[in-house]
């Protein structure tokens, strides 16, 4: 398998595809379906504990705002990625539609490992993503 077929997203959009099999929708409306509206990649500045600094890949995904304003939280992981996040955004996207809500998907991350940082760490990795 090529670094695409694992690819969360490309599997994502691959169940996208044998879903639109059964159902038809129009084609702006699937073409809308097929990418994020906006990704973003920042750095996430945090003072630690100790008086360092300590920067953290941070990543935010708004996929689908059709709806309304996007919906979606932030994971805190390790191995998290931009691909990770637009592929969670990408399913916020229909949960939000599938249950009613008027919003959109959207997700963030930040790519840490939280069990590494103390609560006040985290508050202030928090309060700096933001």
């Amino acid at each position: 398998m090529s670094a695409s077929e694992n690819s969360t997203f490309e599997q994502a959009t691959r169940q996208l595809e044998k879903a639109l099999k059964y159902y038809k929708i129009d084609a702006e409306s699937e073409l809308r379906l097929r990418s994020p509206k906006a990704a973003m990649h920042v750095a996430v500045p945090v003072r630690m504990d100790d008086g360092t600094l300590k920067v953290f890949k941070g990543y935010r995904v708004r996929y689908n705002d059709i709806l309304g304003p996007t919906k979606g939280g932030i994971r805190y992981h390790p191995d998290v990625n931009i691909d990770e996040v637009t592929s969670l955004a990408f399913w916020m996207t229909f949960k939000c539609a599938v249950v009613g809500l008027p919003y959109g998907g959207g997700k963030g991350g930040v790519t840490v490992n939280p069990k590494e940082l103390s609560l006040m760490e985290i508050e202030r990795l928090s309060r700096a993503y933001m």
